[in-house]
């Protein structure tokens, strides 16, 4: 699942991929989000791509959490770099 998203600018891409054993039992499924952060077609080299995980889990129960948290987590980002001064 890929999901893209505007920002201030900036391309939010964030993918999620599962991650589980040849026979999946269903609590052993969980998910990670791989976001990309562009502007202008081009990845923004300081922090892209980059993985988010829940630091709590490692990873994410079900791929709507992944999404969800992978978007606030790559708004949040783009924010506190444009806050930053040049």
């Amino acid at each position: 699942m890929i999901r893209s998203y505007n920002h201030k600018g900036f391309v939010l891409e964030v993918a999620i991929a599962t991650s589980y054993q040849l026979v999946p039992q269903p609590a052993s499924i969980r998910y990670l989000a791989v976001v990309t952060i562009s502007r202008s077609g081009r990845p923004v080299a300081a922090f892209s791509p980059l993985s988010i995980g829940n630091a709590r889990y490692s990873n994410f129960a079900s791929a709507e959490d992944a999404l969800m948290s992978a978007h606030t987590a790559a708004r949040a980002i783009v924010d506190e770099w444009l806050e930053k001064p040049a």
